[in-house]
C-alpha cells in the first residue's frame, strides 16, 4: 500500500513545484513570443560559445563498500566492532552478514561499522538485507546513522517482520536510555525471509530520508545536537541477514520541509495560556509576523472571509503571494471547498492549519484526504446541555470526526463541563462574539484550551494581569498502575487507593489469556509480581486466579476494575500492552457490558492497537505512548509531535524526562495536550505541575492529594470602605475533594467606577462607587514554588 502521510504528501509538494504554473490565464494574447535563433554576426556578436563546458559535478566518494564475499565464517570485517551484545551473536556464513538478537525482544545487540564513519556528516546507506527469523511480528531490526562514541546516542530506521504495521518502519532517536519516535509508517508488504530488500538512508545536515525498495518512508528532520556520526546494525527479537552495504558521500543537500507556523506568544503570567484565535481578522492579520491565529470561513472557489463577511482574497492567490503568514482554523462547509482545498494545501506545503465544521463527516472525509491536516468540531448551534449524556456526545463526536478540538458555545463553558471533556483527551476551546470583559474572564477561568474571539485585545488584557504560575486549568492527575508506592499495582485495591487519595485517572496495563479474558498487569509474564511463572498471554483465567498477587492480591480481569470505579469521578487510562489485535474487541464488549463508555481511555505504545481503536470504538479517546527529546528548534519539536499524534489523533504521552514547557507552549496552539509519564521525584512533578501540564502520570498520587484545584468565593457580593484594603474569604476546594475557608491572596480589578490602587494583588479603591473584582488564592509546594487559582468573579460595593 502508498503511504499517504505528512512525509508523503511533503514529498509530493517539494517534487511538483516545479510543474504548477502561476499563470492560469492561457489565452494566445498571453504566450510569450517564439524564440529565435539567427546567425552571429562575427563583427558585432560575443563569442558564440563564451563558456565551456562547465566542469563535471563531483563524484561522491565510497566510504565503504561490502558483501561480505572475502570474509571468512563466523569472522567480521576488520574495524567492525560489537556494541551490546556477546561475539557469537555476529558472523557472517555463505557471503551475509548476521546479527542475531533472537535472544531478547526488547533488548536489542548492535554492531558499528568501521570507527572511520564516525567523522561523517552527510551520506547514503543502501543495505540489502532480510529478516531471517522473527520471534514475533513485532521485533524488527535497525540500520543505525549518526552514532556517537558509545552505545547511544544514535538514530536509526526501524524496520519490524510486520512492515505494513501502521509503525512497520520507524525513525527513532535512542538517547540517554529513552526512545523517542521522529516518524514512523507502514510498508506495503510483510517481510519475508526469503526475500530480499533494500533499505536507503540519506542523511544530509539535519534532514534524512528513509526509503524501503525506493519507496519514501520517512521524510524527516534531526536533533541539531548530532551532527555527525557512524554507521551500525542491530537487532531485538530477530535475526537480521545482511547481503550488502554500501556508504557513499551525499553531497547534494535535501530539500527543506515546509514551514510551521510561527504563533505570537503574549506576555502573561498563566502557565500554558489558552490559544487565542482572532474571530474577526482584517487582511493585515493574515500576514503578521509572528503570525496570529485566525478563524477564516473558505468557500467552494476558497475565498476567504471573515466570521461578519468581506473577502479578504482566494486562500491559493495570497499563497502564491506569500501573503499568508497566519496559522488559520478554516471553516468549511462543502465537499467541494474540501476537495480544491487538498490540491493547493499539497501545491505549497500549506499543512500547519486546522480545519473547522460542524459536519462531522466532512472533517473525517478531511483528515483522510489530508491526513496532516487537523480538525475541530463545530458545536457551536448544537442542540446540548451540560447534562453528562451530551458531554459524553461531544467526546465521542469529537474523536469519530478524526478531531482533537471541541469548539462550545458561551452556555457549556463551566468548569465542570470543561473539566469532563478535557478529562477525557478532548482540548476544549470556547467561542465569544462581541462579547463584555467579563464575559472574557469567565471563559478563561474556567480552563478552556482555546479561545475564538473578536475581540482577543480582552484576552490578552487578562492575561497581562495575571501574577506568575496562575493555573487557569487544572493539571489532571493520573495513577499510574494505582498508587504503587501505597498499594501493590494492578490490583482492583490499588486503583481504589488512588481514586480515594484523589487520582483524576486510574493507568491500568492489559492482556488477552487463552480464553479471551482481558486481564490487568503489566509485565508480559507473572513472574515478577505473582507467585507464578511464565506468559501471561499463555494462561486462562483460571490459570491466573490460582496465583497471587505480591500482596495477597488475586490477579484482577479489566472487568472487575470496571465494576469497582463504576460511577466513580475517575476514568480508566487501560493500556494495550497486549500484541494481539483481537483484545480491542473484547474490551470492548467488556465496556459495553458495564456500561462505563463514559470513563475509558485507550493509550499504548503499539501504534496499532491505536488504529484498531479507531476502526472499533472509534468515539473513544487515544493517547500515543513514546519517548521524546526536545531539541533546540522549535520547528522539529512540532513536526515530531504531529508526525507521532496526527494518525490517530490522539494525546502525546511521552516520558516527561526531555519534555520542556516551551514544547507544550508552542504545540497547544495546534490542539495538542500533553500527558507525561511517569513522575517518581516531588521536585519534577511540581515543575511541571506550575508549567500547567495537561495531565502528569505518577506512583504518587498521595502528592497532590491537598492541592488546592479550585477557589469559589463565600459571599459573591462584597462591600469596602474607600481607602480600605479589600478582603474576601473563599471556599477552597482540594485535589482530594475536600473544602476548606481561607482568605483571598489579592484581586484583580475588572471594571471600577473610581480610580484604585492594587499593590501586589492588594486592591484600595480611593472613593465610593462600584467595581468588579476576581479574587486570587496562592499555595505554596513542599518544594518552595507557589500556583495561584482564580475564583469566580464578585461584585464590590465601596462605601
Amino acid at each position: 500500500m502508498s503511504r499517504v502521510t505528512l512525509s508523503a504528501l511533503m514529498l509530493v509538494a517539494i517534487t511538483g513545484m516545479a510543474g504548477c504554473s502561476d499563470d492560469s490565464d492561457s489565452s494566445d494574447d498571453n504566450k510569450k513570443p517564439p524564440v529565435t535563433n539567427p546567425e552571429p554576426d562575427p563583427d558585432t556578436d560575443p563569442d558564440p560559445d563564451p563558456d565551456p563546458d562547465p566542469e563535471p559535478e563531483p563524484e561522491p566518494k565510497v566510504l565503504l563498500d561490502e558483501d561480505f564475499e572475502a570474509i571468512a565464517e563466523g569472522k567480521l570485517p576488520e574495524g567492525w566492532m560489537v556494541m551490546d551484545g556477546a561475539e557469537e551473536l555476529f558472523y557472517t556464513k555463505e557471503g551475509s552478514l548476521f546479527v542475531d538478537g533472537r535472544g531478547n525482544n526488547y533488548a536489542p545487540v548492535a554492531l558499528r561499522l568501521p570507527e572511520s564513519l564516525r567523522d561523517q556528516e552527510n551520506y547514503r546507506i543502501e543495505v540489502s538485507f532480510t529478516i531471517a527469523e522473527a520471534n514475533t511480528t513485532s521485533r524488527w531490526v535497525g540500520m543505525q546513522y549518526r552514532t556517537g562514541l558509545g552505545v547511544e546516542p544514535y538514530y536509526q530506521m526501524a524496520i519490524r517482520q510486520k512492515a505494513t504495521a501502521a509503525n512497520g518502519t520507524e525513525h527513532a532517536l535512542r538517547n540517554a536510555g529513552q526512545w523517542s519516535i521522529v516518524d514512523k509508517a507502514g510498508f506495503s508488504e510483510v517481510i519475508d525471509p526469503a526475500k530480499l530488500y533494500t533499505a536507503t538512508i540519506v542523511v544530509h545536515g539535519d534532514r534524512v530520508q528513509q526509503y524501503l525498495n525506493g519507496t519514501l518512508l520517512q521524510d524527516s528532520v534531526l536533533d541539531s545536537d548530532f551532527s555527525q556520526g557512524g554507521v551500525g546494525f542491530q537487532a531485538a527479537g530477530s535475526l537480521l541477514r545482511v547481503e550488502d552495504v554500501t556508504v557513499t558521500e551525499q553531497l547534494k543537500a535535501l530539500p527543506p520541509l515546509p514551514p510551521m507556523m510561527s504563533v505570537a506568544e503574549p506576555e502573561t503570567g498563566a502557565s500554558m495560556a489558552p490559544s487565542i484565535t482572532n474571530l474577526s481578522p482584517v487582511a493585515s492579520d493574515l500576514m503578521a509576523s509572528p503570525g496570529n491565529s485566525v478563524y477564516l470561513k473558505l468557500d467552494d472557489q476558497l475565498m476567504l472571509s471573515g466570521q461578519n463577511g468581506g473577502s479578504l482574497g482566494y486562500l491559493d492567490q495570497l499563497l502564491d503571494a506569500g501573503e499568508f503568514t497566519a496559522m488559520p482554523m478554516l471553516y468549511v462547509t462543502s465537499q467541494a471547498a474540501v476537495d480544491a482545498l487538498k490540491p493547493v494545501v499539497e501545491r505549497h506545503q500549506f499543512f500547519d492549519l486546522t480545519l473547522v465544521s460542524d459536519n462531522q463527516a466532512l472533517l473525517k472525509d478531511a483528515r483522510e484526504k489530508m491526513p496532516f491536516v487537523r480538525a475541530a468540531v463545530d458545536f457551536t448551534n448544537a442542540n446540548l446541555t451540560a447534562a453528562p449524556a451530551d458531554l459524553l456526545r461531544i467526546v465521542q463526536a469529537t474523536n469519530q470526526s478524526k478531531a482533537k478540538i471541541a469548539i462550545l458555545p458561551e452556555s457549556l463553558l463551566d468548569k465542570a463541563s470543561v473539566q469532563y471533556i478535557q478529562n477525557r483527551l478532548i482540548s476544549v476551546w470556547g467561542q465569544l462574539e462581541q462579547p463584555e470583559y467579563v464575559q472574557t474572564v469567565d471563559v478563561l477561568t474556567a480552563g478552556v484550551n482555546g479561545l475564538l474571539t473578536t475581540d482577543p485585545d480582552q484576552a490578552l488584557a487578562f492575561f497581562t494581569a495575571l501574577p506568575e504560575n496562575t493555573l487557569l486549568r487544572k493539571p489532571l492527575v493520573v495513577g499510574h498502575r494505582g498508587v504503587p508506592s501505597q498499594v501493590t499495582e494492578n490490583t482492583v485495591a490499588g486503583a481504589l487507593k488512588a481514586v480515594e487519595l484523589g487520582a483524576d485517572a486510574v493507568e491500568s496495563d492489559i492482556y488477552l489469556t487463552t480464553d479471551n479474558h482481558v486481564v490487568v498487569m503489566h509485565d508480559g509474564t507473572v513472574d515478577r509480581t505473582t507467585d507464578g511463572t511464565g506468559a501471561v498471554e499463555e494462561k486462562t483465567l483460571a490459570e491466573l486466579k490460582a496465583l497471587t498477587v505480591d500482596g495477597g492480591h488475586p490477579v484482577p480481569t479489566m472487568d472487575e476494575f470496571f465494576t469497582a470505579l463504576k460511577g466513580k469521578r475517575a476514568v480508566h487510562f487501560v493500556e494495550i500492552k497486549s500484541g494481539k489485535p483481537e483484545i480491542v474487541e473484547h474490551l470492548k464488549a467488556a465496556i459495553e457490558r458495564h456500561g462505563v463508555q463514559d470513563q475509558v481511555i485507550v493509550i499504548s505504545f503499539n501504534s496499532d492497537q491505536l488504529v484498531k481503536l479507531q476502526e472499533v470504538m472509534p468515539g473513544v479517546s487515544g493517547g500515543f505512548l513514546t519517548g521524546f527529546n526536545s531539541d533546540s528548534d522549535m520547528e522539529k519539536n512540532l513536526r515530531t509531535i504531529l508526525n507521532a499524534t496526527q494518525q490517530y489523533s490522539s494525546t502525546f504521552n511521552p516520558s516527561y524526562g526531555s519534555l520542556v514547557p516551551e514544547v507544550m507552549e508552542a504545540a497547544k496552539h495546534r490542539g495538542t495536550t500533553f500527558w507525561p509519564w511517569t513522575f517518581r521525584k516531588l521536585d519534577a512533578a511540581e515543575k511541571y505541575y506550575l508549567a500547567g501540564t495537561h495531565g502528569l502520570t505518577t506512583d504518587y498520587a498521595q502528592w497532590f492529594s491537598d492541592y488546592p484545584v479550585a477557589v469559589e468565593p463565600v459571599n459573591s457580593d462584597l462591600v469596602v470602605s474607600a481607602n480600605s484594603a479589600l478582603a474576601a474569604d473563599l471556599t477552597v476546594t482540594t485535589q482530594v475533594g475536600n473544602s476548606m475557608t481561607a482568605a483571598a491572596s489579592g484581586f484583580l480589578v475588572l471594571e471600577s467606577t473610581v480610580s484604585h490602587a492594587n499593590t501586589n494583588g492588594s486592591v484600595v479603591f480611593e472613593a465610593p462607587g462600584s467595581a468588579v473584582v476576581v479574587p486570587l488564592y496562592e499555595y505554596t509546594l513542599t518544594e518552595g514554588g507557589s500556583y495561584y487559582l482564580v475564583g469566580a468573579r464578585q461584585k464590590v460595593t465601596i462605601n
